[in-house]
């Protein structure tokens, strides 16, 4: 077995006209990543480190990222009184409780050097900060030894 451990960068903006809900896919870049790794098969770690992001996959068509943006609204209300923002004096106390509920990481199969998703899916960092940040995304794939391609 070996374990590769590699890094996406994201710059990320949550703009308020969006409800600080910005999407972005990391797919593309994690497939590199998995074709110059030496791993064939085994899972795949995504994680994002951070409290106000998360990891999650979605069909991204304009559509469907429009619905999910305006869910966060709905679900996790921006301009509700959190306690958060007196004990910090921040005001993104709804971006720690949505990506809480989202989560940080997320498991994927590996197969013959290529992520097992479905058709439509792709692998998402979901910014919900109420600022840019430089997201630092780590892969973690695990799994009989193969060769680099590049």
């Amino acid at each position: 077995m070996i374990i590769v451990t590699r890094t996406v960068k994201v710059d990320t903006n949550a703009p308020a006209e969006e409800g600080f809900v910005a999407i972005y896919n990391i797919t593309p870049k994690v497939q590199q990543h998995l074709v110059e790794s030496y791993v064939a098969n085994g899972i795949l770690t995504v994680f994002l480190p951070g409290t106000t992001a998360a990891i999650g996959t979605i069909e991204y068509e304009a559509g469907l990222l429009s619905d999910f943006k305006n869910m966060w609204s709905r679900i996790v209300p921006r301009d509700l009184v959190y306690t958060h923002k007196f004990l910090w004096e921040e005001n993104n106390a709804c971006s720690h409780v949505r990506a809480s509920l989202m989560g940080a990481s997320l498991v994927v199969p590996l197969v013959n050097k290529r992520l097992i998703l479905g058709q439509y899916q792709q692998i998402i960092l979901v910014e919900f900060d109420n600022r840019t940040r430089n997201r630092q995304v780590v892969l973690q794939f695990m799994g009989e030894k193969g060769t680099a391609e590049y």
